[in-house]
């Protein structure tokens, strides 16, 4: 809409019906599309499907660029996964090996196609020790970060109910986690996530 328009309306005209309604209402995609287009006539169908129902590779960074940011990873902890992890009592370590664990070393999440997937690691597995010592977070995270100047495997040592295992996760590109850091260009997002006065 060239700044004509912006979500504001859109949040009006789909969430502003019978306001002070308690009745819970469902929507479908059409219903989705159909209000996009009263706001601004544009394919939100074709947009929409296309970032919705894709799979792949790649993952859908310009919406993000052209709002005036970018994706960039670093070895240090944003701070939602600081939080989490504080929480949680837990390690993620999903941008780099591929999994998030507990803070005693069950593991709960594994990232589809990663090295720790790839390594035959699940859920419900527990690391029991990591390159021989006895399992804890920051020797995980240090384990990742020696890996890095290092040819040999991470050797995680893995118990499943009572039978144990050394798993070798091949991985060599040290701490990763994602951040958004400010780009060139109008500062879309930021515009957006304020707070209406």
């Amino acid at each position: 809409s060239g700044g004509k328009h912006s979500l504001d309306d859109f949040a009006h005209a789909f969430y502003g019906m019978d306001n002070g309604s308690y009745v819970t209402r469902t929507y479908t995609v059409d219903d989705v599309v159909g209000a996009l287009n009263q706001v601004q006539p544009f394919d939100w169908a074709g947009f929409l499907k296309a970032r919705l129902d894709y799979t792949g590779p790649n993952l859908p960074e310009h919406g993000i660029e052209r709002g005036g940011w970018k994706l960039v990873y670093t070895d240090q902890p944003n701070a939602a996964t600081k939080a989490m992890e504080g929480i949680r009592h837990s390690v993620d370590m999903a941008y780099s090996i591929g999994l998030r664990a507990s803070s005693s070393g069950e593991i709960y999440d594994v990232q589809w196609n990663g090295p720790a997937f790839q390594a035959g690691l699940v859920p419900g597995l527990s690391i029991v020790a990591v390159n021989g010592k006895d399992f804890s977070p920051q020797g995980l995270k240090d384990a990742v970060t020696a890996a890095q100047g290092d040819h040999a495997p991470i050797a995680l040592l893995v118990k499943n109910v009572d039978v144990y295992s050394t798993v070798d996760i091949d991985y060599h590109a040290g701490l990763r986690y994602p951040h958004l850091v400010r780009a060139s260009g109008k500062d879309l997002l930021g515009a957006i996530v304020t707070a209406r006065k």
